[in-house]
């Protein structure tokens, strides 16, 4: 198979920067219950994971007829900042990607449904927002939040490079049909969806584990 053209990449935060979203789950999850509804980590994952938290009220409506309070989503950051704050760690294996992508001149860009504050939170706690360069685009930005293209496509305009010849990493179904509808190379990551799960949304190539992430962009990088 011909490697891929590599002059830029771009990563989704959550679950592929950032080990953030069994913690956001588990926020989000005791604030849901402690409303009333009945919900676990599992119904969490699956209904709102890769989405945005603007799907939250109304899904919790159909499902329980519970109003959640007008408060509900600053209490919802203030849990989830706090928890970042006090236990989120880095992907032990993620800053020799970083490296090498310097090393070989690539420009990054992170590409995200999440707010700019939390991945002021997320990324600061974790010494990598000084790596993008400013280079930091929130669904917030755009008109059209993940599976919609719109972050790549500014995260790519942000790098100066062309959307077709960036890569993108993303660990969830909605990022990677993102990833795809751009007209990027799509990586998809895995971390809580399943391989398979990510191929049927349109990655083009699956990585295991941040390791093996590496081995594969180091190949496409070799003789650049």
């Amino acid at each position: 198979m011909t490697k891929p053209v590599v002059r830029g990449v771009i990563f989704d935060c959550d679950g592929v920067l950032v080990d953030t979203e069994t913690l956001a789950c588990r926020v989000l999850t005791e604030q849901l219950c402690g409303y009333g509804c009945d919900m676990d980590m599992q119904k969490t994952h699956d209904l709102f994971i890769g989405g945005t938290l603007a799907m939250v009220p109304p899904k919790m409506k159909d499902l329980f007829g519970i109003a959640l309070p007008e408060d509900w989503l600053s209490e919802c950051y203030s849990r989830t900042f706090t928890a970042f704050r006090n236990d989120l760690e880095p992907y032990a294996d993620l800053v020799p990607i970083l490296d090498l992508l310097d090393a070989k001149g690539i420009p990054m860009a992170v590409g995200s449904n999440g707010p700019h504050d939390k991945m002021e939170v997320s990324l600061g706690k974790v010494g990598l927002k000084e790596r993008f360069n400013g280079n930091i685009c929130s669904a917030h930005d755009v008109a059209n939040a993940k599976p919609h293209p719109d972050v790549y496509l500014l995260a790519a305009k942000k790098i100066g490079v062309p959307i077709s010849e960036c890569v993108v990493v993303d660990d969830s179904q909605s990022g990677v049909r993102a990833g795809a509808a751009s007209g990027a190379t799509t990586i998809g990551l895995v971390d809580i969806t399943p391989a398979d799960m990510l191929r049927a949304a349109g990655a083009d190539y699956i990585a295991s584990d941040h390791k093996e992430l590496n081995a594969l962009l180091d190949d496409w990088l070799t003789g650049s």
